[in-house]
């Protein structure tokens, strides 16, 4: 645990140094918002959410292709433990043999889900590699084509980067953005009607 977390601080202090250094190098200009609606806001994250659920889905369905025999095979070693143990009436009375299937499930279940994360994150960076993404629609499109390249290129990978990590994350995380956007707008639209009716 103590060798992860010293990894993800180097890690970040490698890409602040790298962002510090680009930033110094290339001198990018400001980019401005679109002017967006907040309908055009939620109808961008109500997409984003659809993708999301179907590469949960997706996702899903590899695993119990890649890995639902595996546990079908583990499951069965605990059916037959316990029919076993009926049979001989120790009434339920856990075998050493269920036991240990038991722990196996688990630990098989749990690499499951280690293994499904990083796969929905490839499928999510491989769809906004496609052209699905998260911030470019909130960016002005004159002043996206007037970027130089390097900018241009550097956005649209970090972008790419976002848009996967948010899609691969699932539909519940950009469930949430969609309910705190709509919570924060509520919250300024009773704040304004506030301050006309002072």
């Amino acid at each position: 645990m103590k060798d992860n977390l010293k990894i993800y601080k180097i890690i970040a202090l490698i890409l602040t140094g790298a962002v510090v250094i680009l930033t110094i190098v290339f001198v990018p200009i400001n980019i401005p918002f679109w002017q967006f609606t907040t309908s055009d806001i939620v109808t961008l994250i109500i997409s984003l959410l659809l993708i999301a659920l179907f590469i949960e889905r997706a996702v899903e369905v590899i695993m119990i292709v890649w890995r639902g025999k595996g546990k079908q095979q583990i499951i069965s070693v605990i059916s037959s433990e316990k029919k076993k143990s009926k049979e001989t009436k120790k009434g339920v009375k856990i075998s050493d043999k269920e036991d240990e299937a038991t722990k196996k499930l688990e630990s098989y279940s749990a690499e499951t889900k280690t293994l499904a994360l990083p796969t929905a994150f490839a499928l999510g960076i491989i769809i906004s590699a496609l052209g699905v993404r998260a911030l470019q629609p909130l960016v002005d499109p004159a002043i996206f084509k007037s970027l130089g390249s390097t900018q241009k290129a550097l956005f649209t990978s970090i972008d790419t980067l976002i848009t996967g990590a948010l899609l691969g994350s699932g539909s519940e995380g950009m469930h949430r953005i969609l309910d705190t956007f709509l919570k924060l707008i509520e919250t300024k639209r009773k704040s304004y009607k506030e301050k006309l009716m002072q």
